[in-house]
C-alpha cells in the first residue's frame, strides 16, 4: 500500500488482529468502534484569481523599483522550531508584535510603511486592523492591499 492510510483502515487492520487472536486463544471477539466511510469531497474548483502568495510577491516586486520607497523586507511571524545539539528542541517566536503587517519598509521621506497582504475573499484580524491604524496615527503610510493596484493607490497617496 502506498502513501497514508486512513484511520478507517488502520481500524479495519487491528479489529482483523483482534479477530484472529480471539480465535486463536479461544476467546470471546472483542467489538472495535471503526469509524464510518468519509464522505467523497466535491474535487477544488480550480480559481482564476491570485493567491496571497502571488499578490505579496507582485506586490514586493512593485516595491523594489518605487521611488518613493526607501526599504522594505517581508515580516514574517510565527513560531518555529529548531533542534538543539543535545537533541532537545527549543521554540523561537518571530515578530511579536500583535497583527504586524506582511510588508514592512521605510519611504524616503521618512515615513513607515505596513501593508497587509490579502486575497479577494481574506479576512482581516482585530489586531491587523489595530496595528495598521497604529502606523496610519503616528503619520505612516498604511493598508490593505489585494492587488498590486492597491499597493499603487496607497504608494501614490504617499
Amino acid at each position: 500500500m502506498r502513501g497514508r492510510r486512513t484511520l478507517r483502515e488502520v481500524m479495519q487492520d487491528h479489529q482483523r488482529s483482534e479477530d484472529t487472536l480471539a480465535a486463536i486463544w479461544g476467546k470471546p471477539r472483542r467489538e472495535l468502534t471503526i469509524p464510518p466511510e468519509p464522505q467523497k469531497r466535491a474535487p477544488a474548483k480550480p480559481s482564476n484569481e491570485p493567491s496571497e502568495a502571488q499578490i505579496l510577491r507582485a506586490i514586493l516586486a512593485l516595491l523594489r523599483h518605487h521611488p518613493k520607497v526607501a526599504s522594505h523586507w517581508r515580516q514574517n511571524s510565527g513560531t518555529f522550531a529548531e533542534r538543539n545539539r543535545d537533541g532537545s528542541t527549543r521554540y523561537i517566536r518571530a515578530n511579536t508584535a500583535k497583527g504586524m503587517s506582511d510588508i514592512m519598509g521605510v519611504l524616503k521621506d521618512g515615513r513607515t510603511l505596513a501593508i497587509e497582504v490579502k486575497s479577494r475573499t481574506g479576512r482581516m484580524r482585530p489586531g491587523q486592523e489595530e496595528f495598521l491604524a497604529t502606523i496610519r496615527s503616528a503619520g505612516g503610510v498604511a493598508g490593505v492591499c489585494r492587488s498590486v493596484e492597491d499597493a499603487q493607490r496607497l504608494l501614490g497617496d504617499a
